[in-house]
């Protein structure tokens, strides 16, 4: 399939001949006389490349590049004007456009620099998918905790691992469900084969199928060559289906039929794939209650769910806070350069402490208290100050918004110190550009 272009260009014949030429070039050229429609347009079937005029009336070339690159941060785009000084061509690779051509531009390299914007998104879109191919450690034992809760998950992985069946692992954000799948992966037969992971929250809905199954060439606009999909990338392996309880309603009946029979159906193919594939699916959400609900099947809950492992919220194994703690701080010190230790009672404080984000916030929490440490020691003080008062802050807003939550979380930390930035940003954990990006979104004064 040809490449798909997307031209934007007020001046008619201009780009009456550019879509010409280029489609004699090989591309597919969309036009458009305006920015208006683009953006939506990119949303929905997301262009190998643009080539966007600088000046246009209303939105003008800089601007909808902005737009664009906001919908689909993959996307190419070339800059073409009649006004090629040296600040704008700046200002458009510094909103991330692939480069920067002055009219008039001959044909030849035109065609070249957009054959290499279509190759750079290609390169991302591989790299994209390599990288959710987990390169595995076959060596178990990255479970921390000895309490009675973990202990009892270890020996039931134990003999989960020793099985062939399909898993569901169930637990609340933040609990380690990914960990205890890959640590199902390295106790497999299946250990030295690959491990991969998707995420059916993060994928839109409409390629949820594309990305399992793959699909071939011409399938649907913009499949321009053929694409493996995940379950064949894990051929021998594991297959982890992260968040199940997202997966639309239109895949599930596809995804019983590749659970169900071994096999698969690339999109656009007429031929089934024979797969010899395990898959571990992980769920915060109550999958039950999303089959009265009308949301997930029935038929499906039972087939991934033969065998289940219930990962402990962190507060249902408070005596396995000391050692997580050590852990965490001995990590982050570690990439600090110096070293760093937990007072005994501070340790005690992290233990009473409830962590409604289980591991993840206790991890987040270690790594705060590192940074925001003077010495070689971590103290009460410094748990009072920046692990537990923020907790009862929140704890104490009369609002469920996040967003509100985050606005009041932002105001009373600069406000906690002086206005000081830096200080507010280590207190909250997050970059002090982040913290920047909060304060221009929620148009604080500081």
């Amino acid at each position: 399939m040809k490449p798909r272009i997307f031209l934007v260009d007020d001046d008619d014949s201009l780009r009456r001949v550019l879509s010409l030429e280029l489609g004699e070039a090989g591309f597919e050229v969309r036009a458009f006389p305006s920015a208006g429609g683009v953006v939506e347009a990119v949303r929905r079937e997301p262009p190998d490349a643009l080539l966007v005029d600088l000046r246009m009336p209303g939105v003008d070339g800089l601007e909808l590049l902005a737009q664009v690159r906001a919908a689909d941060e993959r996307a190419q785009v070339v800059v073409l004007t009649g006004h090629g000084a040296v600040p704008d061509a700046v200002e458009a690779m510094r909103r991330g456009a692939h480069d920067f051509l002055a009219k008039p531009v001959r044909l030849d390299v035109l065609e070249q620099v957009l054959r290499r914007a279509v190759e750079r998104r290609a390169l991302l879109e591989g790299n994209e998918r390599l990288r959710r191919v987990v390169e595995h450690d076959a060596s178990p034992g990255r479970l921390i905790g000895t309490g009675p809760a973990m202990t009892r998950l270890r020996e039931e992985l134990v003999r989960v691992a020793r099985s062939d069946s399909h898993v569901l692992v169930t637990g609340e954000n933040g609990t380690g469900k990914e960990l205890v799948v890959r640590e199902l992966h390295a106790r497999s037969a299946r250990s030295s084969e690959p491990l991969v992971v998707l995420n059916c929250g993060a994928v839109p809905a409409n390629l949820v199928e594309s990305e399992l199954f793959g699909h071939e060439k011409g399938a649907f606009t913009g499949a321009d060559r053929r694409r493996v999909g995940l379950f064949e990338a894990a051929h021998g392996g594991t297959l982890m289906l992260d968040e199940i309880g997202e997966l639309p309603k239109a895949v599930q009946p596809v995804l019983l039929r590749a659970l169900q029979f071994g096999e698969i159906r690339p999109v656009g193919s007429d031929r089934a794939r024979k797969v010899n594939v395990r898959v571990v699916s992980a769920t915060h959400r109550d999958l039950r209650e999303r089959i009265r609900s009308g949301e997930f099947r029935e038929d499906l809950f039972y087939r991934i769910a033969p065998l289940v492992l219930e990962v402990p919220a962190l507060r249902e194994r408070r005596e396995d806070i000391p050692e997580l703690a050590h852990a965490f701080v001995a990590r982050s010190a570690a990439r600090l350069g110096r070293p760093i230790e937990l007072e005994l009672a501070a340790v005690e404080l992290l233990r009473r402490h409830d962590w409604p984000g289980n591991v993840r916030e206790l991890e987040n929490a270690a790594e705060r208290l590192c940074v925001m440490a003077d010495g070689a020691s971590i103290g009460p003080e410094l748990v009072q100050r920046h692990v537990l008062r923020g907790a009862d802050a929140a704890g104490a807003m009369p609002t469920l918004n996040l967003e509100e939550l985050e606005r009041r979380a932002v105001i009373e930390a600069l406000a906690r110190h002086g206005g000081d930035k830096r200080a507010a940003s280590a207190e909250l954990g997050i970059a002090l550009k982040t913290l920047y990006n909060k304060i221009e979104r929620y148009g604080l004064r500081t």
